[in-house]
């Protein structure tokens, strides 16, 4: 009774992906990428060392100009939009909502309490760790332009778009979504379509399924993602195709 068959054409299978269910659906028409590209969020290899409370970050006199605002989770944006109040709420709560970003310059050149800080991470061995040991200097982050969408994803429940109103970088937890133009009309135009219930739809096409109902997608998988074509949209598709 688990199991499910399906009997397709194999050119239907190779077009959707044989690991996908049967596409009855027109599978051309435009895809995220012809409006938008697509990165992951920033790896830290170290969370427990880059990415912090403002109560840590104060303790440890962090000057500010090296903390970007930040988020981590998916459960930490409850809905379709991450604002200011979100991130308040994050700070009321105790979680972690600064990413120490620090560039390439020497470690002396730092203020001391910086130097300090990164002495412990290296008592702590972070510099041996896989994806930190690829980096030069151990310490340097990776840097991301604030993405207007983020798109949440791996998550067992609510995979979404959400519209970044908090001006955050987010981790890995999301991937990073940058409108080719952004420009409001643009912006809203294209926050429309990815919020139609046919594009979550065509998650399914698109990312990796695992159990109870998690999605997987990779950056460039979801620049395939294909947009609705209904007539209700077209004028907006028409707007895009403007810019």
């Amino acid at each position: 009774d688990a199991m499910q068959v399906h009997i397709r054409q194999l050119s239907e299978g190779l077009i959707t992906g044989l690991s996908r269910p049967t596409r009855q659906i027109q599978v051309t028409g435009p895809v995220l990428g012809n409006y938008a590209s697509v990165l992951r969020g920033i790896a830290t290899g170290g969370n427990e060392f880059f990415f912090m409370t403002k109560k840590q970050a104060s303790l440890l006199g962090i000057p500010a100009e090296f903390l970007r605002s930040a988020v981590g989770r998916t459960r930490d944006v409850d809905g379709n939009e991450l604002t200011e109040e979100t991130m308040a709420a994050l700070d009321a709560a105790g979680r972690p909502t600064l990413l120490l970003s620090l560039d390439g310059r020497p470690m002396n050149a730092f203020p001391p309490a910086i130097q300090e800080y990164l002495r412990e991470g290296e008592k702590a061995g972070l510099p041996e760790k896989a994806l930190i040991s690829q980096r030069r200097p151990w310490y340097k982050m990776e840097v991301r332009r604030v993405p207007p969408f983020l798109f949440a994803y791996l998550g067992r429940r609510n995979t979404r778009f959400i519209r970044n109103l908090a001006g955050v970088v987010p981790l890995t937890g999301f991937l990073c979504v940058y409108p080719h133009k952004e420009e409001t009309s643009h912006l809203q135009a294209l926050w429309r379509i990815l919020q139609d219930p046919e594009t979550i739809e065509n998650l399914s096409y698109t990312g990796k399924s695992y159990g109870s109902g998690a999605i997987k997608v990779e950056p460039r998988a979801l620049e395939q993602l294909r947009l609705p074509s209904t007539p209700l949209l077209q004028s907006t598709h028409h707007q895009l195709e403007l810019f």
